[in-house]
């Protein structure tokens, strides 16, 4: 069985850019790049989906491709925790685990 969850931490690139990394071999987890899904985070609901972009970061002789969620409001050392929504195929929840403090849940 799938898991249910997608859990990573945040870079500080993730942060700047604003956007979730999502590995190639978690693409499964979420929709077929491009479809939107809902994604929400405590009361905030978003449509979003897996977008893509070039990338030569291993060498102009291996291009391939980078996948992410845009998404603002992380920090680099957050933990992101998105979790399918069993009742509703097209819907997923986040929640943050703050680097900061108490490692509190924010969404």
């Amino acid at each position: 069985m799938e898991s249910q969850v997608y859990s990573r931490k945040i870079s500080s690139e993730e942060e700047k850019e604003n956007y979730v990394m999502v590995f190639k071999d978690k693409l499964s987890f979420f929709p077929t790049a491009g479809r939107t899904f809902e994604l929400h985070q405590g009361p905030a609901q978003k449509r979003v989906k897996v977008e893509s972009y070039h990338c030569t970061c291993r060498g102009p002789e291996s291009p391939h491709e980078h996948y992410f969620i845009p998404w603002k409001g992380m920090k680099a050392g957050d933990t992101v925790i998105i979790r399918k929504d069993p009742k509703k195929a097209a819907r997923y929840t986040l929640q943050l685990r703050s680097s900061e403090g108490q490692g509190g849940l924010c969404g």
